[in-house]
Formats: structure tokens, C-alpha cells, sequence
């Protein structure tokens, strides 16, 4: 009989052990992207290896294109080296229900802390990649729009229309605070682009480029930011990881260790640099908030 309890034991914990450990070499991790991140990121990496990666220019270079290459080389440094397999979905919250699911173990982008706080119980949260303050966005406008264009203070900017997305607590709710005259919600970042482009909104809210005019062409649309005018988002990002996945508590150690890694090496400040997302260009701009 006590033979038979402690094969019971033994069995438990094996079972606990295979639920919690490291992934095997050869298991792929799920990460989960929007789609045109992904599309955009096969496009930059243009057959670098990420894992090696120490300039982070390119072409499509961006904060969440670069934000792809940060999350894998930081669960390389933290001691994970499974193949990476990239999943979609079509909207924020689309993706956050992938890694609450347990289809994805992490979300390839990282999130404002205040949209992990109350799903806390099934997700763990990584130590930030993006601190708070560190977060600049630009008002980008097509060339078209002279008005958006010439605004050269708040009151001039409040008169414009604005576009963004409720889903994006910080955007929506730091564009409420501006105290816009007019705001359009869309869930999609694509219908965002649409917009602006058709003259139904004057601007939205991106991070700043690193090409020499600060543009950018998303959904093959050209955006330049209102000149001299920044937007400053308080708040620290994370990257999501799935407490339902079988892999995430490995998962989220190996970040955690691999961010501190990074951080102390400086490769984060420079990926964030090369894409144009920490730009010296926009230092003097005045920040609206």
C-alpha cells in the first residue's frame, strides 16, 4: 500500500513538473500578432537571424515590428531557444482572448499595463519593456490635409476630428483629455488608416518613424506627423503571457530575465532608437500633454 502512494507521489509530481517546465527544444512557442505586424515584420527581418540582431534598422521598421525581434531575442537571453510560430488576429482584443485562451502563450506586442491589470488571474505580466513616460506618439495626417497640418497649438488641434480606438485605453483616453471636438471610435487599426486617408478624420495617434521626414505608408497609405506638436502617453508597457498555457510560467521567467538582459546590454533603447520610436528628431517638439 505505501508502495502504491508513492508511485501516486511520484507520478503528481512529474505531472507538475511537465506542466510548469521549459519547453523542449523542438516545441514551437504560439505568439500571437496582429495581421499586419506579422506581414510587415516578415518584410523587415528580410532573412536576418533576430536572435543575433544588434541594429535594428530595415525597411517597415517600427516600434511593434522591432517589438517582435525584442520579445525573441529576451526569451533567448532568459534561456529559451524553441522554435517561434507566429499566429493572427485582427484585433487587440482578439489577441488578448488568444493568450487568455491558452491558443497563444504570449502576445508578440507589448500592452499598457492598465489593459492587464484586471486579467491578472490568467495572465502573467512581464517586468516593463517600455517604461513609464517613455512613450512619445506623433498626429499623423495625410499631405494633403493643409488644415491638420498648420495647427501649431491645442485649441487648433481640438478643432480637428480625431480617430482612434476605445480599445486603446491610454489613446482614447488621453485623446479625451485634449477635449477634441469631434472623436471616432473604430476597432480596426486598418479603418483607422481609411479614415484619415478619405478625409472622414484629420488625424490619428502613432509612434514616431525613423525615416528622415518621420513618415510612414501603413495599409499603403502616407502619413507625416503635424509638425513640431507630441503627444506624451504616461504608462509602462508589458508583454502578455498566458497562465492557461502550459508553457507560460517558463515562458514568462525567461522574459523577465531576458529584459533585464537586454536592458543592461542597451540593445532595447537601440531597437527602440533604430525604429525611429525613441527619436531625437522630435526632442524640442512641444508636448501638447
Amino acid at each position: 500500500m505505501k508502495i502504491i502512494f508513492m508511485l501516486a507521489a511520484i507520478y503528481t509530481c512529474l505531472c507538475s513538473f511537465q506542466l510548469w517546465a521549459a519547453p523542449n527544444k523542438g516545441e514551437q512557442l504560439i505568439i500571437v500578432l496582429p495581421a499586419d505586424v506579422k506581414e510587415d515584420y516578415e518584410k523587415y527581418i528580410n532573412g536576418r537571424n533576430p536572435l543575433t540582431m544588434t541594429s535594428y534598422e530595415g525597411e517597415g521598421a517600427r516600434r511593434d515590428v522591432v517589438e517582435v525581434v525584442l520579445v525573441q531575442q529576451a526569451l533567448h537571453f532568459g534561456g529559451i531557444d524553441s522554435p517561434v510560430r507566429f499566429i493572427t488576429a485582427d484585433s487587440h482584443a482578439r489577441i488578448i482572448k488568444q493568450v487568455l485562451a491558452g491558443r497563444a502563450v504570449l502576445a508578440g506586442n507589448s500592452i499598457w499595463l492598465d489593459l492587464l491589470t484586471s486579467s491578472e488571474e490568467l495572465l502573467y505580466v512581464s517586468t516593463p519593456i517600455i517604461e513609464n513616460g517613455q512613450f512619445e506618439a506623433g498626429l499623423y495626417t495625410i499631405e494633403s490635409n493643409k488644415e491638420a497640418l498648420k495647427a501649431k497649438s491645442m485649441d487648433e488641434i481640438r478643432s480637428l476630428i480625431a480617430v482612434s480606438s476605445k480599445a486603446w485605453i491610454i489613446d482614447w483616453q488621453t485623446l479625451n483629455a485634449m477635449k477634441m471636438r469631434k472623436l471616432i471610435n473604430t476597432v480596426k487599426w486598418s479603418s483607422m488608416v481609411k479614415m484619415v486617408n478619405i478625409g472622414r478624420a484629420d488625424f490619428l495617434l502613432a509612434p514616431f518613424q525613423p525615416t528622415p521626414d518621420l513618415a510612414f505608408e501603413p495599409e499603403g497609405v502616407r502619413l507625416i506627423p503635424i509638425p513640431n506638436l507630441k503627444i506624451g502617453l504616461q504608462g509602462s508597457r508589458h508583454f502578455a503571457i498566458s497562465k492557461r498555457h502550459p508553457q507560460g510560467k517558463a515562458v514568462a521567467q525567461a522574459l523577465d530575465k531576458g529584459i533585464a538582459i537586454m536592458k543592461q546590454k542597451g540593445l532595447v533603447e537601440k531597437a527602440y532608437e533604430d525604429s525611429g520610436f525613441f527619436n531625437t528628431k522630435v526632442k524640442d517638439w512641444q508636448k501638447l500633454l
